[in-house]
């Protein structure tokens, strides 16, 4: 029945010979000539390289304001709309930040959750649409042991902000990477979320020297294929058109939230 209702909502919204008269390079003027490109192309290939290091060099001078960052997780697959398996994955990642619309005091005491999605699909060039709801995030802290750590709050928990992020279509194209976000909040006590309601997280103090371990999973669906008769759409659906990422367990403590108050 549940995938049935998510149905209806889907619908809604590289020789020739020499010719004759050619004059034909000597053998030692071919030789070198041979030694010429092949160097040009062992330049080309260090140069490569050197952009590749570069980019992952800017890329984490880029984010110093990282609090925690899960691995990829393993990618699922999802069908688009032109009958193509796309490949995607996931991350959990925690940053030092306050969400544009804030308007309070300058502060440095603020941090923001994201799940990152990206297309790993090996077959150029196509993109798919994902239905993206931060209620379908459905997130575990344990603490070194295994043991379930309690969370704080709920609706009557003295929250008085706004509501979980309206879910959305997002068109993630090939070889590309999108960051969505999930929540935000205080970060020291550092503000960790189950899933997009913000009235409803974990609270762990600074002065916490424990640490923790924070795991997850987001189901991700796509559109359905109404061109199917009614009674084979729910079974192609499940099959091929909703999956649940699952993101490996991400290291959790407070040993950096000192560093990055001073740092800013």
């Amino acid at each position: 029945m549940r995938q049935a209702n998510q149905i209806a909502c889907h619908a809604a919204a590289r020789s020739r010979p020499a010719r004759s008269g050619v004059k034909v390079p000597s053998r030692e003027k071919s030789l070198g000539a041979e030694r010429m490109f092949g160097g040009m192309r062992t330049m080309r290939a260090i140069v490569s390289c050197f952009i590749v290091v570069a980019c992952q060099m800017c890329f984490a001078v880029g984010d110093t304001n990282i609090i925690a960052m899960s691995d990829w997780s393993k990618p699922i697959s999802l069908r688009n709309e032109e009958g193509h398996h796309e490949s995607i994955r996931g991350r959990l990642l925690i940053l030092q930040g306050t969400e544009p619309d804030y308007g309070g005091p300058p502060t440095t005491n603020w941090a923001v959750t994201f799940v990152e999605l990206q297309n790993v699909t090996r077959a150029c060039c196509d993109a798919i649409d994902v239905y993206f709801a931060v209620m379908n995030l459905h997130c575990e802290l344990s603490d070194c042991t295994g043991k379930a750590v309690p969370m704080w709050g709920g609706r009557g928990g003295g929250w008085g902000g706004r509501g979980p992020i309206a879910p959305c279509w997002v068109n993630l194209p090939y070889n590309s990477t999108i960051r969505l976000f999930v929540n935000g909040g205080r970060m020291d006590p550092l503000m960790l979320y189950p899933s997009g309601e913000p009235w409803v997280h974990w609270s762990i103090p600074s002065t916490d020297t424990n640490t923790y371990y924070l795991s997850g999973t987001l189901n991700l669906s796509t559109h359905p294929n109404l061109s199917l008769p009614p009674e084979f759409r729910e079974i192609d659906y499940s099959r091929n058109c909703t999956a649940t990422l699952e993101f490996p367990k991400v290291r959790i403590t407070t040993s950096r939230l000192g560093s990055l108050q001073e740092t800013k």
